[in-house]
């Protein structure tokens, strides 16, 4: 019933629908009961309105207030609004019962309060029930549906992340390296292998550590170096007490990767690339930067398919906890990305 900007339109034709049956039942109730249609018929159209005015005020307070309230204090508001809701009903049944006279075939003598009260007592108890419900079988459904839509973003991220080009080059330069230097070839071929297993992960890894980023980050600098030669280097700066953070996979290779690019494309040589990870409070800070200059105003959407496709999953990591900028510092680019407090989901 509940959608991430409020209530859905299936709550909306539900509501209505649920208290126009109700309204039918009492009618017919009340006609049996008061032996007058005219008395069953103005208990019935205002004391429902009012019911459904009430209970759809109530539903909209709960969407815009769900996430600051515990469930123990919303129970509780659930429950005394349900309480005095009955009793102003009652009161009010009551009131214009008195204005009509009873039927000859009446059952219910007059100034039957308390039958009011319980009758909607547990008409406005149950649509709690049924709407709390409803709700908390939704959250789940939109949280597995979101989890299913990173799982799908994941996939296309793994499609990405690793270039032919950078495969090919690098077997290349593993089958020219074999004959006259063995080890490097060795330790160049291991650099790819691991590059590629991280990469490629088909384990459903959604999150890995900093540690492991790490890892991934120096196998493909390695690579890049066998192509790129003296001309290229990078550093590295990581807080040790980042290492267990978690962050999506292939973050850091993403950055690292794109800051290569746009380092080449400055023309410089040589060019380096600065990789510092570090803790602020709560936030994990990570800056990228390299040679460059910014050619507008950046925006993750348009700068890649790789850092469009990350900036869409940390969105589902870190919703609206997370920033992904980059600007100018004197000649260099940096690409700073910030995430507050643990994944939404691993």
């Amino acid at each position: 019933m509940l959608t991430g900007a409020g209530l859905s339109p299936f709550f909306w034709r539900v509501q209505p629908i649920g208290w126009l049956a109700l309204g039918a039942l009492g009618f017919w109730i009340r006609s049996a009961a008061f032996g007058n249609p005219t008395l069953a018929l103005a208990l019935t159209t205002t004391l429902d309105t009012l019911g459904f005015i009430g209970t759809s005020a109530a539903a909209v307070l709960h969407v815009r207030h769900a996430g600051q309230a515990r469930r123990l204090h919303v129970l509780a508001a659930a429950i005394t609004a349900c309480i005095v809701g009955a009793f102003l009903l009652g009161l009010l049944g009551t009131a214009i019962r008195e204005l009509f006279p009873m039927g000859a075939s009446a059952v219910m003598p007059r100034g039957t309060f308390s039958l009011g009260f319980v009758y909607y007592l547990g008409v406005l108890c149950i649509w709690a029930l049924a709407y709390y419900g409803f709700s908390a079988e939704l959250e789940v459904r939109t949280e597995r549906l979101s989890e299913a839509q990173a799982r799908q973003k994941e996939l296309e991220h793994l499609q990405r992340q690793v270039e032919p080009h950078l495969v090919l080059n690098t077997l290349h330069a593993i089958q020219a390296e074999i004959a006259t230097r063995p080890a490097h070839a060795q330790e160049l071929a291991r650099q790819l292998a691991d590059y590629l297993e991280y990469a490629l992960d088909r384990n459903g890894n959604t999150l890995r550590s900093v540690q492991e980023e790490v890892a991934a980050v120096r196998d493909l600098v390695g690579i890049q170096t066998q192509r790129l030669g003296e001309r290229f280097s990078c550093h590295f700066a990581v807080d040790g007490a980042t290492l267990g953070k978690r962050l999506p996979h292939m973050t850091l290779p993403a950055l690292v990767e794109h800051a290569v690019r746009q380092g080449q494309r400055a023309g410089g040589a040589p060019f380096r690339v600065q990789v510092q990870v570090w803790m602020r409070d709560s936030v994990l800070e990570i800056e990228v930067d390299n040679p460059g200059h910014l050619s507008g105003t950046f925006d993750p959407s348009r700068a890649g398919p790789v850092l469009d496709n990350l900036n869409q999953r940390l969105a589902q990591c870190y919703p609206e906890r997370y920033s992904l900028t980059m600007d100018q510092q004197a000649d260099r680019s940096v690409i700073r990305l910030s995430v507050h407090g643990e994944p939404s989901f691993a």
